[in-house]
């Protein structure tokens, strides 16, 4: 038994006072958000483990995508060695290896490969399958109701049953269940829910205190495929002036006025091929000291992608500019709305600056001449 204490969680939750004796907690019981933050101090090391899943995602309520996932867990050392092996009916079989200092993934069907380094990597960074559905149930208590709903077996497994259910209406995540076993507390079965589309991952197989050979952790990439080192060509900030800005965005975009009491202090532009945009951050300060960021977002080609309507949990709805948007106090502060084709996000530094006090500095806003 190894003794640590969880900060970022909880649990009482894992520990003796919620389930230990669980005939005493009935079920469709919400447990309290004090009970999940409790910190727990014996935890037990995770176990290595092979396992097989089967994965379904349906979009309005039509199955859309399936899959099958093999998984090889070496927990046994300092680092974490990974081989998880994905096949889907709709993207083909994606290999990923992870040998404890490089990841390399390999996209079968499309023969793409990238490799990068393994950070954070050390089982006492809680990155393995324990700390992962602390972490989880953690966040997700802060925005949704989590309620035990029983134990219930699922393919052999005794597993507790959680449901998270959202406190705010059209909930980026929607709802969640979770079925984690009872012994390892390993999530054996989890479907989330949104309006319109539902995933589900539900493990079939599961072998603990497996010892693999070196070679699970590596893989051969076929010599006709080129191997993308994302360490050297991830996204990069550069620094430019507002000109250049609006040479990259193809006409002049929102600024602060001079006379609103904020210095520009630097303009960076940043191209992310990935989700093909690019981004330009104005950060502006006030006594020294950096207040707002006002980010651009440049589509590529003028592809603006369709309004999707659901929210981040805590988002809420406002008018800025004569325009529908978005706004958020915590655990960030900030009001995102589109106009002339761009997407605009202006995220406040200044912990003093209120939503109302930002969407006056939103309204000051002028293009730049």
């Amino acid at each position: 038994m190894k003794k640590r204490t969880l900060s970022i969680f909880a649990a009482g939750l894992i520990a003796a006072s919620l389930f230990q004796g669980c005939s005493s907690l009935k079920q469709d019981t919400i447990i309290p958000g004090e009970v999940i933050n409790k910190a727990m101090n014996a935890y037990e090391k995770p176990k290595s483990y092979y396992g097989e899943a089967k994965m379904e995602i349906y979009e309005n309520g039509k199955l859309n995508e399936t899959g099958t996932i093999k998984e090889w867990a070496d927990n046994s050392g300092n680092k974490m060695r990974r081989r998880y092996e994905a096949d889907s009916n709709t993207e083909g079989k994606t290999i990923s290896t992870n040998d404890g200092d490089k990841i390399l993934i390999y996209m079968e069907k499309s023969k793409k490969a990238m490799s990068m380094k393994a950070i954070n990597n050390s089982l006492d960074n809680g990155s393995d399958y324990k700390s992962q559905i602390i972490k989880q149930l953690s966040s997700i208590s802060k925005t949704h109701d989590l309620t035990y709903k029983g134990e219930e077996k699922i393919n052999g497994f005794k597993t507790y049953h959680l449901y998270a259910n959202p406190k705010q209406k059209n909930s980026l995540i929607g709802e969640v269940n979770y079925w984690i076993d009872e012994d390892s507390w390993f999530v054996v079965k989890n479907t989330s829910e949104n309006s319109n589309m539902k995933t589900g991952i539900e493990y079939t197989k599961l072998k603990f205190s497996s010892k693999f050979d070196n070679s699970v952790f590596t893989q051969n990439i076929p010599s006709d495929v080129k191997v993308e080192n994302i360490d050297e060509s991830g996204s990069k900030e550069n620094t430019i002036d507002m000109k250049q800005a609006e040479k990259i965005a193809g006409k002049p975009i929102l600024v602060l006025p001079e006379n609103s009491g904020y210095k520009l202090k630097s303009v960076a532009y940043m191209d992310a091929p990935a989700i093909k945009h690019k981004e330009i951050n104005q950060t502006y300060e006030k006594n020294g000291v950096d207040a707002l960021i006002l980010t651009t977002i440049v589509f590529y080609e003028n592809e603006v992608p369709e309004k999707d309507n659901s929210k981040i949990d805590g988002e809420s709805d406002i008018n800025v500019r004569g325009k529908k948007g978005t706004a958020m106090e915590e655990p960030i502060k900030y009001i995102t709305w589109s106009e002339d084709g761009f997407n605009y996000n202006l995220l406040i530094q200044d912990p003093s600056i209120t939503i109302d006090a930002s969407k006056k500095i939103v309204e000051s806003l002028q293009y730049y001449k």
